[in-house]
Order: structure tokens, then sequence, then C-alpha cells
């Protein structure tokens, strides 16, 4: 049993360390071998890898050649040199090297498995392995959230917008007016899909590449940018600049987390299929919803699968969605309708007066005046109903007086409701223009949930009735 193997292993933060380099374990452990007449077939070494994961090139190599009888022996300069971990160390030992009638060396700690106390010593001393990888950690963590409550980085990916100079967050003013320009189009209504496109065709990139709506969409949520620091689920006061202010990141927030109950309702809504128009198709026969279906054939040797939309009435597949069981309204094939419906979506992008006209601005002033004079009303009344009890008015005079008050405010708190409609219509009308406008966009490159959100704020429902096709707008 004399042929022996030597490991050597240094992590990047040792190879500055002194007694920790590669030339200097070698040599002591050559040395060390010969001074026991063990001749040395082969060394490995693992330059640059930490001992807490065995996932290390020559380790791994070590081992097959155990496993394969080539060696009778390993010998290291330490026992922190083959891992840091207990239960790594003990599965080397144990079950790869005593398994395989190698013994184990560790020439700083003066033993070895070949002996009875030695085998007891392994155990203790990995142990006190383990103790150390955990004590490194804990530091790494205490001194990570020291970091986060001065307020500075915590390393890790540097958010777009920044750049990380010694440490510290420094704006990258190129990217921050990407990140600015991200946040306000968003929060205005448009698409992760088209901000990207738009970027993209205004030849902005950033320091990890082109924009992608997976990147924005991440971005979105990045807390950093106003400001703060977030580890570990606290929230501290950072040192960097801010790019983005309180109140936008807050709207962003706000409209990324009712997009997200968009479309947990959305796939819910439709059973999580892969038919874009399901919930929104109603039979004009017998007011039967319609239903995605597929249908198998074969030609030729080879199977094909036909996806269409069936009136539930006409399927018959659960009895309390028949509306009428002779209903014969037409079966359309999936690609074809959803193609028309498209298609009349990307006609309203050329032709804006179909959807209206937002040329004319809801009248503020006025609103302010009526607001002003049902406040003024209001007073009225108050001073009629003191003067009751205070003088010798006839009831019927202030009956008559109150009345007309309330009847002036009924009408103008109409109108106030008239303008507020008029209002949220055009708001309506806005976002269905912008989702127009991306939605070719939308279709090419986003994924089902975005599509089925376009689809579903732009149509309220589509009237199948044989070949006629009515789609019910929701501005």
């Amino acid at each position: 049993m004399n042929r022996c193997a030597i490991y050597v292993r240094v992590s990047t933060q040792e190879q500055a360390r002194d007694g920790y380099s590669i030339g200097e374990q070698r040599e002591r452990l050559k040395l060390y071998c010969e001074s026991h007449d063990w001749t040395v077939v082969k060394d490995y070494v693992d330059a640059g890898y930490s001992g807490a994961s065995t996932d290390r090139p020559f380790l791994n190599q070590m081992i097959e050649d155990v496993t394969r009888g080539m060696i009778d022996k390993v010998v290291v300069y330490k026992l922190d040199r083959l891992s840091r971990s207990q239960k790594d160390t003990l599965h080397l030992i144990e079950d790869i090297f005593l398994a395989n009638g190698c013994d184990f060396v560790s020439m700083n700690e003066n033993f070895d498995t070949s002996t009875p106390l030695g085998r007891a010593m392994i155990g203790i001393l990995a142990v006190f392995a383990q103790l150390e990888r955990e004590q490194i950690k804990e530091r790494m963590m205490m001194g990570k959230e020291a970091r986060a409550k001065d307020g500075k980085f915590n390393s890790g990916k540097t958010p777009i917008g920044y750049d990380l100079i010694d440490s510290d967050l420094v704006v990258n003013d190129y990217e921050r007016i990407q990140v600015q320009r991200i946040f306000q189009e968003y929060a205005s209504g448009k698409s992760p899909v088209a901000i990207a496109r738009d970027l993209t065709e205004s030849g902005y990139s950033h320091k990890y590449g082109a924009w992608q709506p997976e990147t924005i969409r991440h971005l979105l949520t990045n807390q950093t940018y106003t400001g703060v620091i977030c580890y570990n689920g606290t929230v501290y006061q950072g040192e960097h600049d801010v790019i983005i202010d309180d109140e936008l990141f807050q709207r962003v927030q706000s409209k990324v987390s009712r997009k997200r109950e968009e479309h947990l309702h959305l796939n819910r809504r439709a059973g999580k299929a892969s038919s874009y128009l399901a919930g929104l198709l109603v039979c004009g026969c017998c007011g039967a919803k319609y239903s995605k279906l597929s249908h198998k054939e074969t030609k030729g040797g080879r199977t094909y699968t036909y996806a269409y939309y069936k009136c539930n009435s006409r399927a018959k597949k659960s009895a309390h969605l028949v509306k009428d069981p002779d209903c014969k309204n037409r079966i359309w094939r999936m690609q074809d309708l959803d193609e028309l419906i498209f298609g009349e979506i990307r006609k309203l992008a050329t032709d804006p007066d179909r959807i209206s006209d937002l040329s004319d601005d809801i009248d503020v002033d006025k609103q302010s005046v009526l607001r002003d004079e049902i406040s003024g009303l209001n007073r009225k009344i108050e001073r009629l109903i003191g003067l009751y009890a205070v003088e010798d008015m006839p009831l019927d005079v202030l009956q008559k007086q109150v009345s007309d008050l309330e009847e002036q405010k009924s009408r103008l708190e109409a109108e106030m409701e008239r303008l507020s409609d008029e209002q949220s219509k055009k708001a309506s009308i806005a976002d269905a223009i912008d989702a127009v406008s991306s939605f070719g966009e939308v279709l090419d490159k986003g994924n089902y949930d975005e599509i089925r959100t376009v689809l579903c704020a732009l149509i309220d429902k589509i009237v199948l009735d044989g070949d006629d096709i009515t789609i019910h707008w929701r501005f």
C-alpha cells in the first residue's frame, strides 16, 4: 500500500494567504510522503474552489481513480482542504476512500485512518471544520446586514440605471433616462412588450444587452430606484441617488398588482385554456357560450388535431351549459375565428375614428364650479333650518324653500355624475387606443396572459350568429 495521491485545494480568497499557496502545500506534502516511504503516483490540484462544495474537477477525478483501485492512500495538508462540510468530509472518507481500501491522511493534524485513533479524530475534526464554515457564513451575513443598515449595496447584479463603483451605486445617466421612461410609459398604460419595442427602435440598450419585456417587468418592481436598500425582507434608507420618486413607483406597483390579478382572473376564467377567445364567445341563436374543443383525424398514417369553437348547447358536454338542445349554430375553426377577430382589432389601429374622438378634454373648471355651487346650496339649507329653529318661520315656507334647494342640488349632482362618467369613459377609451396600438406587437411577442389581457380590455363579448360576427367593444 504505497501508491499515494496528494490532494491540494486553495479557494480564491485563500490564494493570497501565507501557507496556503499551491506550491507550498505540494512541496510539504511530497516531503512528508518521502519521509514515510510513500510513492506519490499523482497529485490533484483544485485552485480557486471553495471547500463548501464537492463539485470540484480534480476532486472528482481523484474519487474516480480511488474507486478504480489506483490509489492506496490520499494525503492532504489539512482536513479542511478536503472539505469544510462535516457531511461531505465523512462521506468522502468513509463511503469513498475507506470503502475502496484507501486510507486518508491529514499531515497538519498528524493522523491517518489506518489507526483507530485516526478514525475517531476524523469525526471530531470534521465537526470543527463545519463549525468554521458556519461561523464564516454568519460573519458574511452580519457584514451584509451592516452594509444594508449603512445604506450600501450588497453586491449581486447591479440594477440597470446604476454602475457599481468602489462598492457604491452611482447613477448611470444613459441608463437613468431609460429607466425613467420605462416607469412613466408603463404608468401611462403602455405594455412591457411595447416599451421594449420602442426602446429598441430608438436605439437604446443597457449594460446587459438589448431590452426584453421580461427585463422590463423585473425592473418595474425594483425598489432600489426609490433610494432604498432591501435586504432579507427589511428596507433601509440607501446612500445612492433616487431615480424614481415614491409617488410614481407606487402608481406603477398598483398597476403591476392589478395586472397580476387580471392574469389570475383570466387563467381561472379560461380554465388555463390555450384559446384566446375563451369566455368571450356567445351564441346568437340560443345565448349559450362557445367553448374550445378538439378533433383528431388520421390521414396517410399521420394524426392531425384540429381545434374549433362550438356552441355549448350543440356540443352537449355539460347539461347546465345547454340553452337550446336543438341549436344548430355554426362551428368555427379556432384559427379562422381568432384571425378574424385579431384582424378587426388591427383595423382599429388604422381607423381611430371608429373608437372615439378624444380631442375634447373634460372641463375641469366646470366641475370645480359645480362642486362649489353644491356646497353653497348645502349652506343655504343649513341656514334655513337654523332660522326655523330660532325664528317663527312657517313650516310650509321652510319645506318649500328647502325642497326647491334640494331639487336644484339634485340637478347639479346629476350633472357632476354625468361629467364623472364621461371622464371615466374617456379614460377607458384612452386605454383602448393604447391597447389597440400595441396589439400587433403583443400578439407577436407577448405571452398568453398578455394577449388575453388586451382582448378582454377591448372586447366585452363576441356574438356569433351563423356567418355573422358582432363584436361588442368595451368603449
